[in-house]
Order: structure tokens, then sequence, then C-alpha cells
């Protein structure tokens, strides 16, 4: 006799109260004792194989996309589910709980699925895939309260960012240092305000990833003069390349080399990894040729600010 076979809504994710009869509910949990389906929250499921190869970005976006199927909540997905809808970076880990964002009076509570938070529902907000979330700046301004320094600024620097590098199936946005503090002013309550500012007044869209983003942020904890970023160096055979850091007084060229890259679609660009590794030595032999110092560094320096300063300094940085 075949196995019951779950339908799993567009979403993916099988919800068991899609299973009318008796039987097939039976059959479908001795699926999931066989280790074909793997449980997100209570009733609410996903095939193994598709759970085990997501990224954990993808796997927490389905915790999110669990819980608006759910509840048909008509609170607004924030913070980090706002962060995980618009696609933006989140480090140190996704949360286990997926945040919300309503009223005191709604009566609703957190429980273990679900982070209840009762600002009050934002004026405007966006919809992503069908789910009302709270704008790009909303976003930036509640993660710049609550998260640390260096986790908000790479969701700022990425949100600032998206103006020049839209996301084709995303809202389209134009954001910018101003509109984040005028947003920051409206939002209440007060808590965070100091630490969100600051957050604010230091990111910039020019960091092209999450890894530039962290390595400026140890920077400035370093006290270390500040770079250009992305800026356009023409190199000894007259080609201009773009450089992640550049420290003009000193003859300094930095790149932060996040051997993830190495896979990601857009920076290679239809290029095999091993065929971009070499356009990269290619590019770093054309500008030492110039008479720059080029200095590379990859996450364990980049997380930290004191290593970081002295890899710079020993790369000829002054301080």
């Amino acid at each position: 006799m075949d196995s019951f076979v779950a339908t799993p809504r567009r979403s993916g994710l099988v919800h068991t109260r899609d299973i009318a009869l008796s039987n097939e509910r039976a059959e479908f949990f001795n699926e999931v004792r066989r280790a074909r389906f793997a449980k997100i929250f209570r009733g609410i499921y996903i095939e193994q194989g598709v759970w085990d190869s997501a990224d954990a970005d993808l796997q927490y976006l389905s915790k999110v996309k669990a819980v608006a199927e759910r509840d048909g909540t008509g609170e607004i997905f924030s913070h980090q589910s706002a962060a995980a809808l618009w696609q933006l970076p989140w480090i140190d880990g996704w949360p286990e709980k997926v945040h919300v964002t309503g009223k005191r009076a709604d009566g609703g509570r957190s429980n273990k699925s679900v982070f209840r938070h009762v600002t009050g529902i934002p004026d405007e907000f966006e919809v992503i895939e069908g789910i009302a979330v709270t704008t790009l700046s909303r976003t930036v301004v509640d993660l710049a309260r609550r998260g640390t320094f260096r986790q908000a600024v790479v969701v700022a620097d990425a949100a600032l960012r998206r103006t020049s590098h839209p996301v084709d199936e995303l809202p389209s946005t134009s954001l910018n240092r101003e509109e984040l503090l005028g947003e920051l002013r409206s939002v209440p309550p007060r808590q965070g305000v100091r630490k969100a500012r600051a957050v604010i007044e230091f990111a910039d869209g020019a960091a092209d990833r999450p890894g530039e983003s962290l390595s400026r942020v140890g920077m400035r904890a370093a006290g270390l003069p500040i770079p250009e970023l992305q800026a356009r160096i023409t190199g000894a055979s007259g080609k201009t390349w773009t450089v992640d850091f550049y420290w003009p007084e000193f003859g300094l060229v930095g790149e932060f080399d996040g051997r993830v890259k190495y896979k990601d679609e857009e920076f290679l660009r239809g290029r095999s990894p091993e065929q971009a590794l070499a356009d990269e030595k290619e590019r770093e032999d054309d500008i030492r040729a110039t008479g720059l110092k080029v200095s590379r560094w990859g996450w364990d320096i980049a997380l930290s600010p004191m290593q970081l300063r002295h890899h710079l300094i020993l790369a000829g940085l002054a301080v």
C-alpha cells in the first residue's frame, strides 16, 4: 500500500488542519516519525529534505510564513521577521520566534512561536508575498533600537544600499539617512533612541556586503582612520577597479575577502568560482603594480576590532 502523501501549500508548508481524514492524519504522523517531514511549529511541517537543504535565512523565512498562514494575523510582521521578508542580512543567528507588532488593546500575547511587540500598528506598511510587513525604514529603526550596534549597522547599510540595488520581487524603495532619522522620531517608545541614532549616522549604503559593514564597525571601535568605500582605482594596465576600502593618504587598499562570495551569483556574474578567483588575482596584481599596497582579511579579523587594527597597521595604516 502506498504511503499517504501530504499536499503542501504554495509556501511548501504542510498544515495538519488541512488533513481532514483521521486515517490520513495518522499516516502523516507516521511519515513524521520516519523523518520525512520536519516540524516548524505545532501543526506546521515542511519536507525534511527541503528544510535540510535550506540555509538559515530560508529556514527562518519558513517560520515567518508558517505564522502568517496559521494565524492570518492582522498584526504587522516586524523586527527580524521583517528583515527576513525584506531579504536583509542578520548576523549572530536568527531568533527562534517570529516577531509581529500590534496594539496592546488587542490582547494578543507572546507565545512559543511568536514575540508580540505592543508599540502600536504602524501608519504605513508594505506587503511582501501577501504578508503585511513594516516599511524598510521602520524595520531598520526597530532593529537599530533593539539589536546590537554591529547587527543594526549591517541591516542599515544593506537597507540604504537597496535604493541603488533594488531586488526585483520586493517593493521599490528610496531610503536615505534623513528618512531614517525621521522614522526614529516617530516611533514609540523612546527606549534605544540614542543607540539607534548612532547606527543611522554611521550607516553607509556604499558598503557592499555584511563583511564590509562589520569591518567598518571594527574600524570604528579600533579608532582607525575612516576609509573611502567602493573607491574607483586605475590599475597599471589602465583598467579601472572598484575596491572595498581605500585610504589614499596611506596608499592602502583594503578588501574584505569572505569566501562565500565565490558562490554568490551576483558576484560571479556567470563566471566559475575558479575564474572569479583568477580575476581577483589579476585585479590585485594590477593595483599593486601602481605602487599601492593591498590588504585582505576575512570574517575572523572583521569580527575582532583589535585584530583588524593590528592587521591594518602592519599593512601600512598609520594611526
